[in-house]
C-alpha cells in the first residue's frame, strides 16, 4: 500500500472519533482512519458485512486450517476484490498495514504488486464468538500466492498469532535472488555464515533440505540438525542475533518482542540450530558448493546460501531462496498449547518422517484395501509431541489431497517406487502390474511416482482419513 495516500475505512458504529462515519441515506463516507484502533477497525469490518460475506469470512477458532502454515493451500477464495465492496477492501488494507511494520509494507508490496494485487488475496476471521468479534477473541488471517499473515488474537502457544508464511516470485534461479524483496533475509544469513569458522561452517553444512512444508514444532526431545548457535564464538553469536532481528523486522515492534520472547522462553538463542546445503550454496560464477573441493573452495571468495533452516525446541524458519523467495516461520512461546482442532491422541514424542510415512501408508491401505502404498518423501511432515489434534494432521496435507488406487506396471513406475515396494515386502519384477494406493498429486508427478495405466478415484481426502484413522490410536506404536 501506498503509506503517502491518505489512509481510508468505513463505519461500523464506532464513531466519529475513530475518523469513520456513514451518511444519513446509508452510503458510504470515506474518513481518516488512522486514529482507529485495530479492535475498531476489526468491529467495523465485522459490523459491515452481509450474511453472504459472513458466511464466506467467519470461521470457528477451533478450525483445524488455522494450524497450517501455507498460502493458499486451504482456503482458496472467494478473493478480496470478489467478496467485499471497495470501502470494505479500503479497511481491510488499513488492518492489513496494522499487521505488518513501515518495512514490512515495503517488502510485502513487491509481492503483492507481482502476483495480481491486494484484490486478489483471501480474508479469513477464525473467532471463539460469532455475535461480539474482538482482536482479543479472534484472529484476522490475510493470504495470497506468496503470503500469509495472522493477526495476534487467538494466542494459544503461538507469536506472531500463528505460523506465517512469505516470499516472493523474483530472481529466479540467479545468484543471491537478485531483485527479489526479500534479498536482505538471505544477505542477514550470509552475513552470520562469513562471521563462522571453517569449523563451524562445516559443522553447519547438511547435504540436503527438508520439505519447505516440514514446519512443525518438535519440543526440547526433537532432532535440530546443524550448527547450534550456543556453540559458536561470541562475535558469530550476536551477528545471529542481527539476523533474528532482520527476520522479524518485517512485523511490528509487538510483534518482534513476542517472537524473542519466545525463544528466550524456550533455551534462548543458543537452543537454535542453523542449518547450510550444501546443492544450495552457490558461488557466483553459478559452482555449487558441493561440486568443489575443500582446497577449490578456499581459493574463492565466500559463497552465497540460498537455502537455510534455523530450528530449536519451540521455532522453524525455512527459507527457501532457489528458485525463488517462499519462507515460513513458526515460532511458538509454549509447545504444549499449539494443538488446534479436535484432539484425537496422544504422543510424548515427536513422531518422525518415518514413522509418519509408515503410517499414512497404513492408513491408505485400510481405506483402500489394496495391497501397497505409496505416499512420496517430499510431502513427508512430523507430528509434535502433546496433543495430537485435527490441525496437527492439517499440516500433514494441507493440499486436501484425494486418495486413489493406481494400478502401474514394472516398466511405468520411478525408482522411488520400485524402492517403496521393496521396503513393504514385494520385489516388483519386470512385466507385473500392481495395485497401489496412494494420492492424485502424483498424477502430475511421474518422476516421483510413474506413469499408471489405470486409476480410481475414492472421493476420500487423505487429512479426513488419517484424523478418523489416529483417533484413539497410539500412534507412537509401529505401522506396516
Amino acid at each position: 500500500m501506498d503509506m503517502n495516500i491518505k489512509r481510508r475505512a468505513i463505519l461500523a458504529g464506532i464513531g466519529a472519533a475513530a475518523g469513520l462515519a456513514i451518511t444519513r441515506s446509508g452510503g458510504w463516507t470515506v474518513n481518516d482512519a488512522s486514529s482507529a484502533s485495530f479492535d475498531e477497525l476489526l468491529a467495523t469490518l465485522v459490523r459491515s458485512l452481509s450474511s453472504t460475506q459472513r458466511e464466506y469470512t467467519l470461521l470457528s477458532g477451533d478450525h483445524p486450517a488455522r494450524q497450517v502454515t501455507l498460502t493458499e493451500a486451504v482456503h482458496k477464495g472467494p478473493h478480496i476484490g470478489t467478496l467485499y465492496n471497495r470501502y470494505q477492501t479500503d479497511l481491510i488494507r488499513e488492518i492489513y498495514s496494522r499487521m505488518l511494520s513501515e518495512q514490512g509494507q515495503r517488502w510485502m508490496q513487491n509481492t503483492i504488486s507481482l502476483e495480481g494485487r491486494f484484490e486478489g488475496s483471501i480474508l479469513k476471521i477464525y473467532t471463539n464468538d460469532f455475535d461480539r468479534i474482538s482482536a482479543a477473541n479472534s484472529q484476522l488471517v490475510i493470504n495470497g500466492g506468496h503470503y500469509m499473515l495472522r493477526s495476534q488474537g487467538l494466542r494459544d502457544g503461538y507469536a506472531l498469532g500463528g505460523p506465517i508464511s512469505y516470499g516472493q516470485q523474483r530472481g529466479n534461479n540467479q545468484y543471491q535472488v537478485k531483485g527479489n524483496a526479500f534479498k536482505a533475509h538471505g544477505d542477514a544469513l550470509n552475513q552470520f555464515y562469513q562471521a563462522l569458522s571453517e569449523k563451524e561452517q562445516g559443522l553447519a553444512y547438511q547435504v540436503s533440505p527438508p520439505s519447505e512444508l516440514q514446519l512443525q514444532i518438535q519440543g526440547t526431545n526433537g532432532v535440530f540438525p546443524g550448527l547450534r548457535l550456543g556453540d559458536v564464538s561470541g562475535a558469530a553469536k550476536e551477528v545471529a542475533h542481527d539476523m533474528l532481528t532482520t527476520l522479524f523486522s518485517g512485523f511490528t515492534a509487538a510483534q518482534q518482542r513476542d517472537a524473542f520472547d519466545a525463544i528466550s522462553l524456550n533455551g534462548g538463542i543458543e537452543s537454535l540450530h542453523v542449518a547450510l546445503y550444501r546443492d544450495f550454496t552457490f558461488y557466483e560464477d553459478g559452482t555449487r558448493y558441493s561440486d568443489l573441493s575443500r582446497e577449490q573452495r578456499r581459493s574463492r571468495i565466500a559463497p552465497y546460501v540460498q537455502v537455510w533452516r534455523i530450528e530449536g525446541p519451540a521455532f522453524v524458519v525455512h527459507f527457501q531462496g532457489y528458485p525463488h523467495v517462499h519462507a515460513y516461520m513458526n515460532i511458538v512461546k509454549d509447545p504444549t498449547k499449539i494443538a488446534i482442532g479436535e484432539a484425537l491422541t496422544q504422543t510424548l514424542e515427536p513422531i518422525g518422517q518415518a514413522q509418519v510415512k509408515k503410517l499414512i501408508g497404513s492408513m491408505l491401505k485400510e481405506r483402500t484395501k489394496a495391497p501397497l502404498a505409496f505416499y512420496p518423501d517430499i510431502l513427508v511432515g512430523k507430528i509434535s509431541p502433546g496433543t495430537v489434534s485435527s490441525g496437527s494432521i492439517y499440516t500433514l496435507d494441507p493440499f486436501a489431497n484425494e486418495i486413489i488406487i493406481a494400478e502401474i506396471a514394472y516398466e511405468a513406475m520411478s525408482s522411488e517406487l520400485r524402492d517403496s515396494l521393496t521396503l513393504q515386502g514385494v520385489k516388483p519384477r519386470e512385466g507385473q502390474r500392481y495395485r497401489v494406493a496412494t494420492i492424485d498429486y502424483m498424477l502430475r508427478r511421474e518422476d516421483l511416482f510413474g506413469v499408471a495405466e489405470r486409476v480410481t478415484y475414492t472421493r476420500e481426502i487423505v487429512r479426513d482419513s488419517l484424523i478418523e484413522f489416529v483417533t484413539d490410536k497410539d500412534i507412537g506404536g509401529s505401522f506396516g
